[in-house]
């Protein structure tokens, strides 16, 4: 009798759990509450997605391609990914290790590339592996700035890898996370150099082609975005869209940013990922990547009970994605952004499901709660737990629980005061060319105002006096809203290194968001005086002949959302 007690209790234990199914009610319900979102929010438009078990449950677009409200979001509008393209990028890896016994996770980049490959150190170059590029373990800051403004046109990936060779780590190897959008270029171009083919071709024919994502695409490549949802600011409150050109700054760095996709297709991306992926790549290299590679410090935007009603809290970083637990749950996930546009991605691999929201902003103070506040609620669906959002908290998130007052919108000021130079200094003292081996040129011109920096492909900067070394930095045109915009009117902060003769030696500013650090770059042509009416705005390789070495001009565009 007891023995057949316990081959019961045994057979009641190996019964499989059903996972939670989520009810017409609630979709209904979760769609009104989104619908709230965007009111209170003021999302100009968007998609989410969710799936459950290998099906769609719920899709829902909602906003305007145009400010004038004529053309309508569509679930078949496309939508850029930002740094949701990094899985891609590593599942692309993992097939072709697949394919081949020469290399692993685990190969120095070295060996692949051969002797002409450098990063800033011995130690780097002959050590940095697949695995650390992948997983963010390199030690070489973000420095995110060069790639904001964009690299001139026809600048070839090959270029931009060897520029990598004179950037600075910060930590030392595998010691600690530092998100690298280099580095993911990087693990492209080593897939280029496996293959013989180029990452946009091993993503097609590995990916996209296989799982039917027939809508999706690069935006390097894209010839108009005419079926691309803009992106907007909010400029003294009202909305005002941000040149689509801007996202051709992702080249030559697509493997770390350049895809964009449709609500239907993501559907599919999302699935083959909860579906285990096995039939295009072989189980022991796919599940490596959902495997932690390296442990994160805890990011700001954690939560922690009892601060919030639930914890949310970031383990590590995986291989393109990030690994959490959320409300007792494995989740599985990333987020990206590019040039005003916001996506995330959300997976419950234990549960089968998950939920995709892209957003086409606008780009100022409430640019993440809103994504925030649909995630957070989609995925206590999924797992079948009350909602700790509601349409009420969701419009104010993070408050009650955390003191976050937004910066208004209308509140735009003007930065310019009405004299643009307050200092004795000429501006001929400081029009000239300046560079730095890993972040390229930029050049200091003169017109009737005082001083402009021009860097890069967008980057234009107009330059207030603080003193006659202090500058504060405001970007003109294409890229004015990252400091002229609702939410965003913090200037760059430029600063001029002058000799003992009294002539400018070098420019510095951090080129790392995240720090204060400057970098510095320096002066090129010491005598060179120019007017901006006589500058080309092509930069080129310049060429230093006391010793700097060759100078490409450079930069690019996107960021982890996070």
């Amino acid at each position: 009798m007891g023995n057949r007690m316990g081959m019961l209790f045994l057979s009641l234990l190996l019964v499989p759990t059903i996972a939670y199914t989520l009810s017409d009610q609630e979709l209904s319900d979760f769609s009104t509450y989104l619908e709230e979102v965007i009111k209170c929010k003021q999302v100009p438009g968007g998609v989410v997605s969710i799936v459950e078990r290998g099906r769609t449950v719920f899709t829902k677009s909602f906003g305007y391609f145009d400010i004038e409200k004529t053309r309508k979001i569509t679930d078949d509008t496309k939508f850029c990914l930002g740094s949701l393209t990094k899985a891609f990028t590593s599942a692309v890896i993992a097939k072709l290790l697949s394919q081949q016994s020469s290399y692993t996770w685990d190969t120095p980049v070295a060996q692949i590339l051969g002797p002409s490959f450098r990063l800033e150190n011995d130690l780097l170059t002959r050590n940095v592996n697949l695995r650390d590029l992948l997983g963010h373990r390199v030690g070489v800051p973000s420095n995110f700035v060069p790639l904001l403004v964009g690299f001139p046109e026809n600048t070839s990936r090959q270029q931009f890898i060897e520029m990598l060779a004179y950037q600075k780590p910060s930590e030392p190897l595998r010691t600690k996370f530092l998100y690298s959008n280099y580095m993911y270029t990087l693990a492209g171009y080593v897939a280029e150099k496996i293959s013989g083919k180029s990452w946009e071709t091993l993503v097609r024919e590995i990916l996209f082609e296989p799982l039917g994502m027939n809508a999706s695409g690069f935006v390097n490549e894209e010839k108009n975005f005419s079926q691309f949802s803009p992106a907007f600011v909010y400029i003294d409150g009202k909305q005002d869209k941000i040149d689509q050109n801007l996202l051709y700054t992702v080249a030559p760095g697509g493997p770390a940013g350049a895809i964009y996709s449709t609500a239907a297709d993501m559907d599919k991306w999302m699935n083959f990922h909860l579906g285990n992926g096995s039939e295009l790549i072989p189980e022991a290299y796919f599940s490596e990547l959902h495997t932690e590679q390296m442990i994160t410090f805890p990011p700001k935007n954690n939560l922690y009970k009892p601060d919030y009603p639930i914890s949310d809290v970031t383990k590590a970083y995986c291989l393109g994605w990030i690994s959490s637990v959320y409300r007792g749950y494995r989740k599985v996930w990333h987020s990206g952004g590019i040039a005003g546009y916001v996506s995330m991605l959300w997976l419950f691999p234990d549960l089968e499901s998950g939920v995709f929201v892209a957003l086409t902003g606008a780009k100022d103070n409430q640019h993440s709660h809103s994504v925030d506040a649909i995630v957070n609620q989609a995925a206590d669906l999924l797992i079948g737990d009350k909602p700790w959002l509601n349409q009420s908290t969701a419009c104010s998130f993070p408050a009650p629980w955390k003191d976050v007052t937004p910066v208004p919108r209308g509140t735009t000021k003007e930065p310019y005061p009405e004299l643009y130079w307050n200092i004795s200094e000429s501006a001929d003292v400081y029009a000239g060319l300046y560079g730095h081996l890993a972040f390229g040129n930029m050049t200091v011109t003169t017109d009737d105002h005082g001083i402009l920096l021009h860097y890069g492909r967008f980057g234009k900067m107009r330059l207030l006096p603080i003193d006659r070394k202090i500058f504060s930095g405001y970007f003109l045109d294409n890229l004015s809203y990252m400091t002229n915009s609702d939410g965003n009117t913090r200037p760059f902060v430029i600063e001029f290194k002058f000799s003992g003769d009294n002539v400018v030696e070098s420019l510095e500013f951090s080129v790392n968001l995240s720090t204060s650090q400057k970098t510095s770059f320096k002066r090129i042509d010491k005598t060179r005086r120019v007017h901006c009416r006589n500058v080309s705005n092509s930069f080129t390789s310049v060429r230093q002949s006391q010793g700097f070495g060759t100078v490409l001009s450079m930069t690019t565009a996107w960021y982890l959302y996070h």
